[in-house]
């Protein structure tokens, strides 16, 4: 298995390397795949979401072309349980409010 990372590309610059690897699988967070992109890679058999929802994706055009789309919901909660916690103290502790005094 090859593996190409590279969480700069989207747009353009994702269809071009697309058309340029011909990966068979593609994962994605946030980066919108396109028709443009799904037909640049005539190999390309699943595009998956590293994360909840298929907002990104152009499934149907997926599906019309025999491309199985998934997605990793609950993958994060973890993170996003964190980050909550995180908030609440910084609610608690007057945390944005100590940073706009400071700036100010």
């Amino acid at each position: 298995m090859d593996v190409k990372y590279d969480a700069g590309l989207n747009g353009e610059s994702l269809t071009k390397a697309l058309a340029e690897y011909h990966p068979q699988v593609l994962v994605v967070r946030s980066t919108k795949v396109t028709a443009a992109d799904v037909d640049a890679d005539p190999k390309l058999q699943l595009v998956v979401r590293a994360g909840a929802g298929y907002d990104t994706i152009d499934v149907a055009y997926c599906a019309k072309q025999g491309v199985y789309v998934a997605n990793c919901p609950g993958k994060n909660s973890h993170a996003v349980a964190e980050l909550t916690m995180g908030f609440i103290l910084s609610i608690d502790r007057r945390m944005p409010e100590g940073v706009q005094l400071l700036r100010e």
